[in-house]
């Protein structure tokens, strides 16, 4: 019954398949087959949730985190020359949520209050805004030349982007599953 049904694709191996030796080997032939899809499986499914920095549609760096874990992009402003320093949340639908935002200066392209609902406050020489909830797909970065130094900030670690990722390039940061193999092409910043 099987064989009529593997008639079109197993026809010309199917005298090497009938009797006990037969049997044994198409045995050893499933097993291979299915070695093979197991290890295609591991190696090529997407099982590992990143905060990926993609340069040209291609991951180039990321950040293994889990959802409700926060990560912050300090840079220093280009007018100003003080670091501001931006901090993010990963949310269960794999948005990223900014959720606070820090600086030392309310010069230009800096807020002078906070949003409704947000609280603004001055301490120790800085600018605090916390209660945000700004929620983004993915968010737009040009990793800068001169002045901006971009740096990742994640578990007490800082990890500065133009080491990793060229200085003018711009990246798309989302979250998103990667494969053992996409993580080998990219680089852990935190590894």
């Amino acid at each position: 019954m099987w064989q009529e049904g593997l008639a079109g694709v197993m026809a010309p191996a199917l005298p090497y398949f009938r009797g006990r030796e037969g049997g044994r080997l198409m045995r050893k032939w499933v097993i291979a087959v299915s070695v093979l899809l197991a290890a295609a499986a591991v190696f090529f499914l997407p099982f590992r949730q990143v905060v990926a920095f993609e340069k040209d549609g291609r991951v180039a760096a990321y950040i293994p985190i889990s959802q409700g874990d926060t990560f912050a992009i300090r840079y220093t402003h280009s007018i100003h020359r003080s670091d501001v320093e931006e901090t993010y949340k990963v949310l269960a639908d794999g948005t990223i949520e900014q959720i606070a935002l820090t600086y030392e200066d309310t010069a230009v392209g800096m807020p002078a209050n906070a949003a409704s609902g947000e609280t603004f406050t001055f301490r120790n020489g800085k600018y605090y805004i916390t209660g945000m909830e700004r929620k983004f797909p993915s968010i737009w970065l040009s990793i800068g030349r001169v002045v901006a130094n971009h740096r990742v900030i994640y578990e007490g670690k800082t990890v500065t982007l133009n080491t990793v990722i060229p200085p003018g390039s711009i990246v798309r940061i989302k979250v998103t599953q990667l494969s053992l193999v996409q993580c080998w092409k990219g680089v852990n910043l935190f590894d």
